[in-house]
């Protein structure tokens, strides 16, 4: 897989979530759908609007493991079951902010996700709390403060930024490349980033 950075993803209207992701020259590269009504987590992801033809699926390992986000493991794993690695969340250190290890199909780290501003999400969380106007003041919140998210390889040095854009309800995201990679860590790193989106969307 080659992708043409920066890339948008998009967040679609709909009672159920769906996601676009788009490259630098605005051509589609994913359709994600992700299953609701269930304890555990599965994404499937499709190659066009379709949806005919699946190329990857991300399930969460374990009884109740997408509702306990903060111990949460999710494979990723090609159509033809062959896997491409899995995003691991690091332990209770995600309830403050977005951490999060990438892992190879090997369990190998790879790279490592950090919210680079965690305490506005707690500041968020806090004014949700009001009751009344806090939704309504969240939602401004969520319009005018844009959080970071820098991706680090193994070697600690930044390899991919993504940004969430200015808009409500969080519907749009970028996945900036800070330096070149080889090709094959776009896969992994997309899959990966994909469901960071997902998870971080759904926090606020």
């Amino acid at each position: 897989m080659t992708l043409s950075f920066p890339l948008t993803l998009e967040f679609k209207f709909s009672l159920f979530t769906e996601l676009r992701v788009r490259d630098a020259a605005g051509q589609l590269v994913a359709v994600v759908k992700e299953k609701k009504f269930s304890v555990r987590d599965e994404v499937r992801v499709y190659s066009d609007e379709s949806r005919r033809t699946q190329t990857h699926g991300m399930k969460a390992k374990g009884f109740l493991a997408g509702a306990l986000d903060w111990k949460a493991q999710r494979f990723i794993t090609r159509a033809d079951g062959h896997p491409v690695g899995s995003l691991r969340a690091q332990g209770l250190r995600t309830m403050w902010g977005a951490a999060y290890d990438l892992l190879g199909p090997g369990d190998d780290l790879r790279f490592t996700i950090r919210d680079d501003h965690p305490w506005l999400g707690v500041i968020e969380g806090l004014i949700d709390a009001i009751p009344f106007v806090g939704d309504l003041v969240s939602m401004g919140f969520d319009y005018l403060v844009n959080p970071t998210y820098t991706v680090t390889d193994s070697a600690g040095q930044p390899a991919y930024r993504v940004h969430k854009k200015r808009s409500f309800f969080a519907r749009r995201f970028t996945i900036e490349e800070l330096q070149p990679r080889q090709d094959a860590d776009d896969e992994l790193v997309l899959m990966g980033l994909i469901q960071l989106v997902l998870r971080e969307r759904e926090r606020g």
